[in-house]
């Protein structure tokens, strides 16, 4: 899985006899001092807890505490941080989602063609037809719209009145192309502004939404945020309306069981203290986070207690990479769980009706992006730099491992609005 990239290296390859901590690992492999056997796979990482030791280490502490002290998601600091990511890494998303960046999974099934653009005409076809039944008289909003090209698809092909809201300028350029290249664009009107507060970014007197879609719009606004989101689009939207989330999230039975927090030494202490420090230092209080919560869970089976404990120090290193190397302020999938985003629409008034698994899809779907990094590995090192290429190697890989071991999902919620 990991093989020494010099001389210098302390052992030949990492084995479940030497395992290294993750800052070690993370350090050597930013150094160049380790490689990643299949990392065009995508599977260079899917056994990394045999070989990296993912402990309690206060240096983990004091990494997630400065990123997310650091992270206040004013609305001035998301889309500063939206623009950067864009502007840094939109050549590279381009060879590796593809031209039109779509940040969809693919419909990964046994019917469908195995080429990934097969697989995401499927699923942009199932979008319409399945969850949001397009038709010409629907009006529909597509929220975090990104570089648009799922709006411009929907507008054209089922001529249906679409306003889609862009969170950057060089976005919005690329969309208003698209959209005059397609010739969409009296069935769309393109936005930009903070769509965590939606009926700001509308113009005055647009009618009520039928349809509205979220594309992995929850995951850069925190989730401090989540209930006003959900209450905008509610204010925007018919009754009877659908919305179609895409979501990721942590696994509930990795985030609430008590004495399984990597970062509570306690034994005696809920391994839950951690975990609502982090969420109250940024998130503001989150007594209504779980309420299925039981303190008095005992757990007797020390060795099932330390793999949990592996499991979310795991957890925990992931997404300080993710923020500090590849998306800062994308932290929402960090704390919360596909349970707590249904209990958000609920309060908002919402009545979820179909609940899909794309944890498997996101998967196959990585490793296919993990392929393409590799073959765009050299114009990426010349338009980017070396030490760009290296960090989204490890990012991808480690994603897909995630992915594939369900220590991260992914879903598509449809909710409709009650009257």
């Amino acid at each position: 899985m990991l093989v020494p990239s010099t001389s210098t290296y302390p052992s030949k390859v990492y084995t479940s006899l030497h395992k290294l901590p993750a800052s070690r690992f993370i350090d050597d492999f930013l150094q160049w001092r380790v490689e990643l056997r299949d990392a065009h796979s995508g599977r260079g990482l899917e056994n990394i807890a045999q070989v990296v030791s993912f402990q309690f280490d206060p240096l983990l502490v004091w990494r997630i505490m400065r990123v997310i002290v650091a992270t206040s998601h004013s609305e001035q600091q998301d889309r500063r941080n939206a623009e950067q990511y864009v502007l840094n890494n939109d050549s590279l998303l381009e060879q590796v989602l593809g031209p039109d960046r779509l940040p969809l999974v693919g419909y990964i099934r046994e019917d469908v063609p195995e080429q990934l653009e097969s697989s995401l005409a499927v699923q942009m076809e199932r979008i319409a037809k399945e969850y949001l039944d397009l038709n010409p008289d629907d009006r529909l909003l597509d929220v975090n719209a990104q570089w648009g090209d799922l709006a411009v698809y929907l507008a054209h092909d089922y001529e249906v009145p679409t306003c889609a809201i862009v969170n950057t300028p060089s976005q919005l350029v690329h969309a208003s192309n698209l959209s005059g290249e397609s010739q969409v664009q009296r069935f769309l009107r393109l936005v930009t502004g903070d769509y965590r507060a939606i009926p700001s970014c509308l113009p005055p007197g647009v009618p009520p939404f039928t349809k509205v879609i979220a594309i992995d719009a929850l995951e850069t606004i925190g989730t401090r945020n989540i209930p006003v989101f959900l209450r905008s689009i509610s204010r925007i939207m018919e009754s009877g309306g659908r919305l179609l989330l895409q979501v990721t999230t942590t696994p509930s039975s990795l985030g609430y069981k008590p004495k399984q927090h990597p970062l509570s030494r306690n034994k005696q202490t809920s391994g839950r203290k951690m975990s609502s420090a982090v969420e109250s230092s940024q998130y503001g209080s989150t007594e209504n986070a779980d309420s299925g919560y039981n303190e008095n869970i005992e757990d007797d089976d020390a060795g099932v207690n330390n793999q949990s404990e592996e499991e979310w120090s795991e957890h925990w290193w992931y997404h300080w990479f993710r923020q500090t190397y590849i998306q800062p302020g994308a932290d929402t999938s960090m704390l919360i769980s596909i349970e707590q985003v249904m209990s958000e629409l609920q309060r908002a008034g919402f009545e979820v009706h179909q609940v899909e698994s794309l944890t498997t899809d996101t998967a196959m779907t990585t490793a296919v992006w993990c392929n393409r990094l590799c073959g765009a590995k050299r114009q990426i090192e010349m338009e980017l730099g070396a030490d760009v290429y290296r960090a989204w190697e490890l990012y991808l890989n480690w994603t897909q491992s995630l992915f594939a071991r369900a220590r991260l999902h992914k879903h598509f919620v449809l909710a409709i609005k009650r009257s």
